[in-house]
């Protein structure tokens, strides 16, 4: 458990898999130990998604 969350404040998120969706544009879903809404990366990691400028 200690080690999930060092790797949550080191932006290397893991995700719930039963929860991951494919958007069009790609992966999505939230993190097993943080919680915090998460994207795939091209290379196959998860960092936290960036919110969306514009929307309100």
């Amino acid at each position: 458990m200690l080690l999930s969350r060092t790797l949550c404040l080191l932006n290397r998120h893991r995700p719930v898999r039963e929860e991951v969706e494919w958007t069009g544009l790609g992966h999505v879903g939230t993190c097993k130990t943080c919680k915090a809404p998460i994207r795939r990366l091209d290379a196959g990691g998860w960092r936290k998604r960036r919110a969306k400028k514009g929307l309100n």
